[in-house]
């Protein structure tokens, strides 16, 4: 019971806290609130602290050099508070793996890595979180490069904003983005009971999962994800106007949209990690 009474307090504070700074709509709200009812109720902190660190951190970069991202982006005030789908997104592999871990015994006395199937679990979580905390990182601070980005298929430069586009900065900070990932699921297994020293392949897992998770959306997005630029904004749009012939298509086959580009990457991702941990660990 304690658990829960926990895992409702802290989602409702979360959702609270969400509405307040506008960083999610009402029905992204509600779906962090059943994200986090699943995974605050687990009785290792691990879960918990990795899913605020992502969420707080990302939530703050969105709102981060406001003003210049608006001119780079056309639809900016729209997409910093976060909907639905977008929760889905970031949460879902995470949410699915913690589900998983509790069906088949959250252990109060035992270290996760006792068990085989622990260790897959909880690899996969982290390089879910991991990568979606890489590419929201790569996204909210590459954007703000000083120079124009390189589209990673061909080394071309294109806008900013421009999905597939890569850059120092943006590379530097999806590493950062998976780091902070991996060395908040570290310390809270530093800190945790049933487990003991430092977990530096946590770490590692993290940083490796955030920049390569950020590397396969920007492969996708170069190829199957369609970016507009318009002459006349000079910046990235969401939708082509009808009948203006000032907008022109920079790269990208209209396939997938930004959502489904960010759930494939995950899911891609933490599958890679869960299979790195059966046969690294």
């Amino acid at each position: 019971m304690q658990p829960l009474l926990f895992a409702l307090g802290l989602s409702t504070l979360l959702v609270i806290y969400t509405r307040q700074k506008k960083t999610l709509t009402r029905d992204g709200a509600a779906g962090a609130f059943v994200l986090g009812l699943t995974t605050f109720s687990s009785s290792y902190w691990l879960f918990t602290v990795v899913l605020l660190t992502f969420f707080l951190i990302s939530s703050k970069l969105t709102k981060f050099k406001a003003d210049r991202k608006r001119q780079l982006e056309d639809e900016y005030d729209q997409s910093s508070e976060r909907n639905l789908m977008q929760v889905v997104c970031n949460g879902l592999a995470g949410g699915l793996a913690v589900s998983v871990f509790h069906a088949l015994g959250d252990s109060s006395t035992m270290c996760y890595s006792s068990t085989r199937w622990g260790t897959v679990l909880l690899w996969i979580y982290i390089g879910h979180y991991a990568s979606a905390a890489g590419d929201t990182w790569a996204s909210e601070l590459g954007i703000l490069n000083s120079s124009w980005p390189f589209l990673i298929t061909t080394g071309t430069r294109v806008p900013p904003g421009t999905n597939g586009g890569v850059s120092l900065l943006g590379l530097a900070a999806s590493l950062g983005g998976g780091l902070s990932v991996g060395l908040a699921g570290a310390l809270s297994l530093l800190l945790d009971r049933r487990c003991h020293g430092f977990a530096w392949d946590i770490v590692v897992l993290g940083a490796l999962a955030g920049l390569g998770g950020s590397l396969i959306d920007s492969v996708l997005g170069a190829t199957i994800q369609e970016t507009l630029y318009s002459k006349d904004k000079k910046m990235i749009i969401s939708n082509k106007p009808t009948g203006n012939m000032d907008t022109i298509d920079v790269k990208g086959w209209n396939v997938l949209d930004n959502h489904q580009v960010n759930l494939v990457s995950t899911l891609l991702t933490c599958s890679l990690c869960g299979i790195a941990a059966m046969y690294i660990v």
